[in-house]
């Protein structure tokens, strides 16, 4: 069993020896530490190493409070980014009572527990829920009740009429960290979470390339990106969002498809400009709606590109690109255009339904090294008509 006060203990020797010793390797320091703590058992000195070696990438996907909190690969893993948990929240502000399903690190916890009044959360693991205590207590948040059990055990012994709000985390990963690809390895299983009628405002964090139907379900679809990525999907019930929703958490920015989706005719040429969408549009399988509403045709139902004849309209939901070639494809041919053009090795490569290894076409097209002065551009690969292409392109200014 993990020992939380043993290992902030170990985690505080370890800060020393790294302010001795900055370069020193995970297995030089787990060596160090079992000199240091000879009786202490592998699970806790784990958690404590591994504490230790993600609170950089903790910091940055969960804030400050990372710095001083605790938590396995696994739990970093499948937390939500601070952005995302923030923004999820704000559907259920000002509610009394929210059950929460899949405690994870807390993150999503305390997001939930700064908008209501009390949160009660439950976590299959007794470790897992432990450390999510002491995160919770490093955040001082002091409204949250946590239990650790089988959702079978442990929710009749619940009133479930007391809550007017239901977040729920399930576990998508294995313990040996495969992910589940389908909705009923989940832990627990969607659809045991789906049924769960209560309180009034639901939301279930699940795989963004995972496919819902909410057709007569009442549940509508969210796509919540940062960055380039998409990152989440969250079903929503009891809430006025339009299904399929796409929100990039980092810039405050959203798109929602209309209620009467269109689509435009591609042209019969590779010219003009090419436009990729942002990854939440691309799962919310609105995109040829997306681009037509952006003056973009979808190149075809199996290439994830758009197509115009004019330049697009820039968008943040979107990358554009002025054609200036397109060939056949064949590595010999691309060889010679980019020659021509004396394209760098910064030059960028993207395929779609496209068994071209990128790695090795980039390798066997020996660009030229880099230099201030060098010019490059942008290389898509893809099936189009029943034959692969390449497309040299020139990407546009990203200034809105």
């Amino acid at each position: 069993m993990i020992d939380i006060t043993k290992a902030r203990e170990v985690l505080a020797q370890i800060a020393q020896i790294r302010e001795s010793d900055p370069f020193l390797d995970r297995a030089a320091l787990v060596i160090k530490v079992k000199k240091l703590f000879p009786s202490l058992d592998q699970e806790t000195l784990a958690l404590a190493i591994n504490t230790h070696l993600s609170r950089p990438n903790a910091l940055e996907k969960l804030g400050p409070w990372a710095s001083s909190g605790i938590f396995s690969p696994e739990l970093l893993e499948q937390a939500s980014r601070f952005a995302i948990s923030e923004y999820r929240s704000k559907y259920f502000a000002g509610l009394n009572h929210v059950l929460e399903i899949g405690t994870g690190t807390g993150a999503d916890t305390a997001a939930l527990a700064r908008v209501v009044n009390h949160v009660t959360t439950i976590e299959l693991d007794p470790a897992r829920a432990e450390m999510a205590r002491e995160n919770l207590k490093v955040q001082g948040i002091k409204n949250v009740t946590s239990l650790a059990g089988d959702l079978d055990s442990v929710l009749p012994k619940i009133d479930l009429s007391t809550f007017d709000g239901l977040y729920a985390d399930p576990a998508r990963r294995s313990r040996s960290g495969d992910r589940f690809r389908e909705a009923d390895d989940y832990s627990p299983p969607l659809a045991k979470l789906i049924e769960l009628s209560v309180g009034r405002i639901r939301a279930i964090k699940v795989s963004p390339g995972l496919f819902f139907d909410p057709e007569n379900t009442g549940w509508i679809r969210e796509f919540l990106g940062h960055g380039s990525e998409c990152l989440e999907q969250t079903l929503l019930f009891g809430v006025a969002t339009r299904d399929s929703s796409v929100i990039l958490t980092d810039l405050g920015l959203s798109w929602a498809p209309l209620s009467c989706a269109s689509t435009l005719e591609p042209p019969e040429t590779l010219s003009g400009f090419i436009s990729e969408a942002h990854a939440t549009i691309n799962r919310c399988q609105f995109l040829g709606s997306f681009f037509a509403e952006h003056g973009v045709a979808l190149l075809a139902p199996d290439v994830a590109y758009g197509i115009s004849a004019t330049q697009p309209t820039r968008t943040p939901f979107m990358d554009s690109f002025k054609i200036i070639d397109a060939i056949p494809f064949s590595p010999r041919a691309l060889k010679e255009k980019l020659r021509a053009l004396n394209w760098s090795s910064r030059t960028e490569f993207k395929k779609r339904n496209s068994s071209v290894d990128l790695d090795e076409l980039r390798t066997s097209l020996r660009l030229p090294a880099h230099n201030n002065s060098s010019p490059f551009g942008t290389v898509f690969i893809f099936k189009w008509r029943g034959a692969q292409h390449a497309i040299m392109t020139e990407r546009l200014s990203d200034k809105y």
